[in-house]
């Protein structure tokens, strides 16, 4: 599935020009467990991506009640604070919570999600992850950030400890945990200018692209509209028949890709 828009917005007498594309894929996996989705409404762009876990159809609805929860709140309570996004996504967990409760079979579904929010007026955007979802800021062609993941892999290599056995997989945290163990990550806003683009991904798509070769896909197909399946059809073919679920929403800022040549 894969879905454009066109949206404007003022910024410093200018309109702030952002292009959105998504998509997701099932890969070589027997049912898509990863959802995607963005909304615009007055001056606000809100894209969520999630990638669910947990039993037969546990993960897909998770990850779909994640994002259509993070977007329904959002826009009920639009926001660039990181207190009132942190408990937004509470919100949201409390909601997969109750449905463990009441779906038996999808007793231990979890999810990860990242949300990125602009504001077109004030020209800003900020992000919020759980789990190994990630969130790229690239200025043209350089990285400016990323999430860090919520992996134990990850944990082990920040706290400087080896262990062979950990799994890249092995998450520490995701929504349909409890609140008071929820760990949640959240930008201060950062000022957008015109060549940023964000790429908010799955795992099924980073673990095949390191992070040059995304700067170098990004831009060498600026608001292209096949950027997105150009992307997964490469980490596809890397998978080698192995390929879990990829998913992709790609944000760029500006009026396309000429100005860097």
């Amino acid at each position: 599935m894969e879905l454009t828009i066109q949206l404007g917005g003022a910024h410093e007498g200018r309109l702030l020009q952002v292009q959105v594309t998504q998509r997701t894929d099932i890969g070589n996996r027997p049912e898509n467990q990863d959802a995607v989705g963005h909304k615009l409404f007055g001056d606000w762009l809100v894209c969520a991506l999630a990638d669910g876990a947990g039993g037969h159809r546990g993960g897909q609805l998770a990850a779909a009640l994640a994002v259509e929860m993070s977007l329904s709140a959002f826009e009920q309570s639009p926001t660039l604070e990181r207190s009132r996004l942190l408990e937004l996504m509470q919100q949201v967990n409390q909601n997969i919570l109750h449905q463990q409760t009441t779906h038996p079979d999808c007793s231990d579904m979890h999810t990860t999600v990242c949300l990125l929010v602009i504001n077109q007026r004030s020209a800003q955007a900020v992000w919020l992850h759980v789990g190994d979802s990630r969130v790229y800021h690239f200025q043209q062609a350089v990285l400016r950030s990323k999430t860090r993941d919520h992996s134990v892999l990850q944990w082990m290599i920040d706290h400087q400890q080896s262990d062979g056995q950990a799994s890249r997989n092995a998450l520490y945290t995701a929504l349909g945990e409890q609140n008071e163990h929820l760990h949640m990550d959240v930008t201060e806003p950062c000022c957008l200018l015109a060549g940023d683009w964000f790429l908010m991904c799955s795992d099924g798509l980073w673990e095949h692209l390191n992070d040059d070769e995304l700067a170098l896909l990004g831009t060498s197909l600026w608001c292209a509209e096949d950027c997105n399946a150009h992307i997964h059809q490469l980490a596809f073919n890397r998978a080698l028949g192995r390929a879990d679920n990829l998913s992709s929403i790609l944000v760029f800022v500006g009026e396309g890709g000429a100005q860097f040549g």
